[in-house]
């Protein structure tokens, strides 16, 4: 009995991603994403720190809307190029000054006057105007659920990170931004590397990340945190193990997630690669600057 008289329809599954496709780019990406991070700062002011955040943010902005097929190109790029201009705004001005908790290494870093609590105040303003987007759409306005909640987690992730700025200056800031990045880095790409070659055993069928990629990335993390930290004493390396574990673990959970989303919308393959490598290191953002206050003094 064909599907047309029994009256049964079946959803068609979309064809299988291919490995190499899939992570081949994204693999390029993150390091890409790595040395950017790891080498503007090294002129060791906020400058080469802003312009590396500045730079994430926006190919972060370009590159979701094609990657994960949301409609409204045009209202998410400007939402997010407004998003990561005031979120970087409000940390350059709180922590620009010579009496700053931040620059002078005292006081409370999650105050307003540190620059952090203003970032709060940003996302409220831009979750007004996701709803505001998404009811001035003309008709018929399709996906609504989709469109909003890619709005947001797009506004969440340039907001957060803009605090790289932050972390870069608390004391010993500059050896704490570069030690975070290469952990996430690290994560990322050997995460990729693995589900690469050997994405087993599979958390879900139809993407092809496996648990292997996941403990093999978050160990990387683990043992670049010991060796970038520099450190010889039994207690900082116990530190530097800790931080490596928990961000690593993080930033390779996020990359999943970011896998899971490029296969289920099937967008741009370089744009989700662009995802897929970014997305790890804006979300992870806020962790390192906690983990660099509490491990790193």
């Amino acid at each position: 009995m064909s599907e047309a008289t029994s009256g049964h329809t079946h959803a068609v599954r979309p064809p299988a991603l291919s490995r190499l496709r899939h992570h081949g780019p994204a693999v390029l990406a993150a390091a890409g994403v790595s040395l950017l991070l790891l080498g503007l700062p090294r002129e060791g002011t906020l400058t080469g720190v802003v312009l590396a955040v500045g730079a994430l943010q926006l190919v972060l902005v370009l590159s979701w809307p094609v990657a994960l097929a949301f409609r409204g190109y045009v209202g998410a790029a400007v939402i997010g190029l407004a998003t990561a201009a005031a979120a970087d705004l409000v940390i350059v001005r709180g922590i620009g000054g010579e009496s700053s908790p931040l620059a002078a290494g005292g006081g409370d870093p999650f105050a307003a006057g540190g620059g952090l609590g203003g970032l709060a105040g940003v996302l409220a303003v831009v979750f007004v105007l996701t709803f505001i987007r998404q009811f001035t759409r003309r008709a018929p306005r399709r996906d609504v659920t989709d469109s909003l909640a890619g709005d947001a987690l797009l506004a969440l992730a340039v907001v957060a990170a803009s605090t790289y700025c932050a972390l870069f200056r608390l004391i010993d800031g500059p050896e704490l931004l570069d030690l975070c990045v290469a952990t996430i880095g690290a994560a990322v790409v050997t995460g990729h590397l693995v589900d690469l070659l050997a994405p087993y055993p599979r958390i879900v069928e139809d993407v092809p990340r496996g648990l292997l990629g996941f403990v093999l990335g978050t160990g990387a993390a683990m043992f670049t945190a010991v060796q970038r930290s520099g450190d010889e004493a039994l207690v900082e390396q116990l530190g530097a193990l800790i931080l490596g574990g928990v961000l690593g673990g993080l930033a390779c959970l996020i990359a999943i997630g970011a896998s899971y989303a490029a296969s289920e919308r099937r967008g741009s393959t370089i744009a989700q690669a662009a995802v897929q490598a970014v997305l790890p290191f804006t979300l992870a953002a806020p962790l390192a600057y906690l983990m660099s206050i509490l491990f790193g003094g």
